[in-house]
């Protein structure tokens, strides 16, 4: 039986944030169950992976994994929303409609605008990016 390696799905998802983020200017990004205290007054993204739907195919022993990213974009306070939106802009163009292999990115639902940003004292917006992999089972 070969079924999809999620470990293999959340790599390729962290690796292609990385790389991203890193380019100038470079922004700090963390992930799930990290611990990360930021600084006063930065930029910095939270990562968020879920996969939290599956689906029975009834053709060829397949299965469709669902799942979502949330990226969290938190800038600083009191400046405007122009930096923030440029942030997201960069991420919504980095996972719209892309594709690596056989696993598929859905358009890029926001930002959406939080009103009580977590942590305080900092603006933040949130994209939500639906994937899919369909997972070939065979015995």
């Amino acid at each position: 039986m070969t079924a999809v390696n999620l470990n293999t799905i959340r790599r390729t998802i962290e690796e292609k944030l990385i790389d991203e983020l890193n380019d100038a200017p470079p922004i700090p990004i963390v992930f799930n169950n990290m611990p990360y205290k930021p600084l006063a007054d930065t930029t910095f993204v939270l990562s968020e992976l879920a996969f939290d739907q599956n689906e029975y195919l009834t053709q060829d022993g397949r299965n469709l994994l669902q799942g979502q990213l949330t990226l969290n974009v938190f800038t600083k306070v009191g400046v405007g929303v122009g930096q923030n939106l440029t942030v997201a802009t960069r991420l919504r163009n980095l996972f719209n409609r892309f594709t690596l292999d056989e696993l598929y990115f859905e358009p890029p639902n926001g930002p959406q605008i939080i009103e009580n940003a977590a942590p305080e004292g900092y603006f933040q917006s949130r994209l939500a990016c639906a994937f899919q992999i369909i997972e070939k089972i065979t015995v």
